[in-house]
């Protein structure tokens, strides 16, 4: 029985460590890709980065408590360590093949080509919308773009919906679209016959910039992770059989203590003196 404490404690340092590197991943994927940005596109675009996180995060904690319930030798601990690698399991599998999924979209020449329906509808409430605001300053400062499509005619996305758009008190681009981010510094409907534009503004679609960066980085990463995920899904399903296997040989050490000190027990009543 003394095999499975060592082994346990070892699965459970590289579930520990492959905590932290699924942390840093979907941190990265979430502050400095902005994927769930990207969510109107393809809801793989926000499922992926906090699967990522959600695997880390219940690792984090399920390694902790799988080393513990291993020293300690605790019976009830060790079921509870084992119930939670079958629901990290599962989210792995989800990871996985949503990741794949990704991976696909993202060779699709056509994914930010085409401005859809609801991108469309979104950016008409960015004047009245705080948290659509956010979202499109938030990508249009990081990635230096204006506007959602095309290169150098991005921007021009902004004088799209202005018919229908629910404010009228504001002409322009948004000033996070302004080269020196001042306030009003994109205001003037005149931004958008101004030949001199890109003087004053970034002109390229946010979609335009982000399809060749996802591609060039997200891209390769997602293999890599891949990869990485089906060795961690292979350890998980190893540490849930090792630790089925030391529950039970707790048990019969249990049982045989109780019955007396592992002595065989013969009918009637009387044992047999090993």
């Amino acid at each position: 029985m003394g095999r499975y404490v060592p082994a346990l404690c070892f699965l459970n340092l590289g579930l520990l460590i492959s905590s932290t590197a699924c942390l840093y991943l979907g941190s990265i994927l979430i502050n400095i890709y902005l994927l769930p940005s990207l969510s109107l596109i393809s809801s793989h675009f926000s499922t992926v980065p906090y699967l990522i996180l959600s695997i880390g995060g219940l690792l984090l904690l399920i390694s902790i408590v799988g080393i513990v319930a291993a020293v300690i030798k605790s019976r009830v601990a060790l079921i509870i360590y084992a119930v939670l690698l079958g629901a990290v399991f599962v989210l792995e599998l989800a990871s996985i093949f949503t990741s794949m999924e990704l991976r696909n979209e993202l060779e699709r020449k056509v994914l930010f080509q085409t401005l859809n329906r609801e991108m469309t509808e979104e950016m008409k409430f960015y004047w009245t919308n705080e948290n659509v605001k956010f979202k499109w300053d938030t990508l249009q400062r990081d990635f230096q773009c204006c506007g959602a499509l095309n290169l150098r005619t991005g921007f021009q996305d902004w004088n799209r919906g202005y018919n229908d758009r629910l404010s009228t008190e504001r002409q322009g681009v948004p000033d996070s679209c302004c080269l020196e981010e001042v306030e009003n510094c994109g205001n003037g409907e005149d931004i958008f016959s101004d030949q001199l534009a890109y003087e004053k503004i970034n002109i390229h679609g946010c979609m335009a910039i982000m399809k060749t960066r996802l591609f060039r980085d997200v891209y390769p990463v997602l293999l890599t992770y891949l990869a990485c995920e089906v060795v961690l899904a292979l350890i998980t399903i190893l540490a849930m059989v090792l630790s089925a296997g030391y529950v039970a040989a707790i048990t019969r050490k249990s049982n045989q203590e109780r019955d007396g000190m592992g002595m065989y027990q013969m009918p009637g009543g009387m044992q047999a003196v090993g």
